[in-house]
């Protein structure tokens, strides 16, 4: 039998075709497909005299499909999902996809990333590029005013009336170490704090009240830290496999414990004085839905 031609066939046929075949009946398949029992009938006339086949035989119980049917139908039925399938997601074309371009230091992209994916607002909603992550208030104001970052988090941006910003979270510090330290247990003295080895995440734009608090630290060691990085990620890693202590922020240490083995040592020597982590974006940005969302998501309870 010679293949019909694809240019004449009706593809609304499909569907018709694969819901007479799964309800063994034509007035079923009217029902789940909300037409009148005349239009099925109307369908099944002409696929039979496209294929040149009864497709279906009556019985007791409804329709019985042919083996021509059953082939046509587990063809079709792959066509039928992907149709539906795809009718089902709200395309690019009709919903974009938004980038949210986010500046934050390394912990802190962790944070917010499990946060945003947390919450399903990524990928429900838009994706989330970060960028430029150890730059000086200059910078950070610069990519602000000209939207090439939609959300800075960090310490203040002072003296710049285009941005605004909110209090995310202060950061208490704390003393850590792999879990499995040969010499440090849970409390550490000042004087075992002195001799220990240390490495210490710094940045060329701390800000002077952290640079004042750790400054207090540093008088408490004969020598600098051991080693020193802007990257928190790489110092953090370090301390897995080397016993080294390291300062961090209270507020990552419940999320980086759930994948390393890591542990609080308990001390009384480190100096007190909040430091505010801020949230900040371009005033012509403050009604934006998508980011106010994200800024209101951040500053949930922590």
């Amino acid at each position: 039998m010679a293949l019909p031609s694809p240019e004449k066939f009706d593809y609304n046929l499909i569907r018709f075709l694969v819901a007479i075949v799964e309800t063994n009946s034509m007035a079923s398949a009217a029902e789940i497909l909300d037409v009148a029992p005349s239009a099925v009938s109307y369908a099944v006339k002409k696929l039979r005299e496209h294929y040149k086949d009864p497709l279906f035989i009556r019985s007791l119980h409804g329709v019985k499909p042919t083996a021509f049917a059953l082939n046509l139908y587990v063809r079709f039925k792959l066509i039928h999902d992907n149709i539906l399938k795809s009718l089902d997601i709200e395309s690019e074309a009709i919903r974009p996809e938004r980038k949210i371009y986010i500046r934050a230091d390394a912990l802190t992209e962790l944070w917010v990333t499990d946060r945003l994916l947390k919450s399903g607002i990524v990928p429900e909603e838009c994706t989330v590029e970060f960028k430029y992550s150890v730059i000086n208030a200059e910078d950070r104001s610069h990519r602000l005013r000209t939207q090439e970052i939609d959300l800075d988090i960090g310490l203040i941006i002072p003296g710049d009336r285009n941005i605004i910003s909110y209090s995310l979270f202060d950061w208490e510090y704390m003393l850590i170490c792999r879990k499995n330290h040969e010499t440090v247990g849970d409390h550490i003295t000042k004087v075992q704090f002195s001799i220990e080895p240390f490495t210490a995440h710094f940045s060329r734009f701390n800000s002077t009240i952290l640079l004042n608090n750790f400054n207090e630290l540093r008088h408490l060691r004969p020598k600098e830290p051991d080693i020193m990085s802007e990257s928190s990620v790489t110092m953090i890693l370090s301390i897995l496999n080397h016993d080294l202590l390291m300062f961090i922020p209270r507020i990552y240490f419940s999320l980086l414990k759930k994948t390393l083995p890591i542990k609080e040592v308990k001390c009384d020597f480190i100096p007190e004085g909040k430091i505010s982590n801020l949230i900040h974006l371009n005033k012509k940005q403050e009604n934006d839905e998508l980011l106010n969302k994200i800024i209101s998501i951040l500053k949930q309870d922590h």
